[in-house]
């Protein structure tokens, strides 16, 4: 049995309770399969929605580092069984999809690096890689690591090495900004992992490309101030790499199921709905809630508290007051 602390200010707190949370949405749409108090399946494959088999990304996993993944990913909270378990049924059914502004987009694999030009400098990896026409999509996927910080870690080589036209843009300045100040700058969000995205995809990429951050909160992300503040980070770091290669923009996993849902698609709406079932669940409002069709139906209170906190979001983006 997984269990937590009601603790809506500290990131082991909030980390704890979310993992609670992402076990319950797992045994409700996975009943048949036990879980350790870790919130660990035993196999890889258990962690997959829908008629998904480890066969569907097999090919995108490199030697060697590909095991690690697979043991990673049998984490409820796993980013990369999230990202895998949202893209790969796409992939598998045939299925072109819209994120934010780029239309017509398929699959195109998972796991993908691009080198920078850094000689002996291993990039990290992207979750998954998207192609639409005349475009390339590349999306960064988070779960829960956000709520671990970390400070920002650039090799001297990034600053002395890095001598093309890279040097010119937002995404060089912002490194160097970080690596002048001696400290992270952001708390919850891994700039440094973003922008080392951003030099291997600028320095390889020969079609226009976006960097998407795609992110998870639980339903009542509302109720704890970390989760504004991790979105308030993004604004910041959008805003002073705006204007660079690759273009930067970020979204959550709701925003994008949402979207998803009223596609017109019934296979995308199915898919979707599977999604929701296991994600889409509260890291403590669990009073007067339960399981109805699949999914979780809320009080009428949490509804209320979402809204709420969606159309804040929808204010800040017009600069408006809700």
């Amino acid at each position: 049995m997984i269990t937590y602390t009601i603790d809506k200010t500290s990131p082991g707190g909030i980390r704890a309770a979310c993992i609670f949370a992402l076990a319950q949405g797992f045994e409700n749409s996975r009943p048949e399969v036990s879980l350790d108090p870790n919130g660990y399946v035993s196999r890889a494959e258990d962690n997959l929605v829908g008629e998904l088999t480890i066969d569907h990304f097999r090919d995108d996993l490199g030697a060697g580092a590909g095991q690690e993944l697979l043991t990673k990913f049998r984490a409820v909270y796993s980013s990369s069984a999230l990202a895998v378990n949202t893209f790969a049924p796409l992939r598998a059914n045939s299925i072109d999809v819209d994120i934010g502004a780029h239309r017509s987009l398929a699959v195109a694999g998972f796991e993908r690096r691009f080198p920078t030009g850094l000689a002996r400098a291993m990039p990290p990896h992207l979750d998954v890689v998207l192609r639409g026409p005349g475009e390339l999509v590349a999306v960064e996927s988070k779960c829960l690591e956000y709520l671990t910080p970390k400070r920002a870690k650039f090799s001297d080589r990034y600053a002395t090495e890095i001598v093309d036209e890279r040097t010119s843009g937002p995404w060089f300045a912002e490194m160097q900004r970080l690596k002048r100040s001696g400290e992270q700058g952001y708390r919850w969000l891994d700039a440094a992992q973003l922008i080392k995205h951003a030099f291997g995809l600028a320095y390889q990429a020969t079609e226009p490309v976006t960097l998407v951050y795609l992110y998870w909160e639980p339903l009542d992300a509302g109720l704890s101030p970390v989760f504004a503040r991790h979105r308030r980070e993004i604004d910041m770091f959008a805003e002073r790499v705006a204007g660079g290669t690759p273009t930067f923009s970020a979204m959550s996993y709701f925003e994008l199921w949402e979207r998803w849902a009223h596609s017109g698609e019934p296979t995308l709406a199915a898919h979707v709905a599977a999604l929701r079932a296991r994600y889409e669940v509260p890291a403590w409002a669990w009073e007067m809630v339960e399981w109805k069709d699949g999914r979780l139906q809320s009080a009428d209170w949490m509804m209320d508290l979402i809204e709420e906190v969606d159309a804040e979001r929808e204010a800040a983006k017009l600069g408006k007051q809700p």
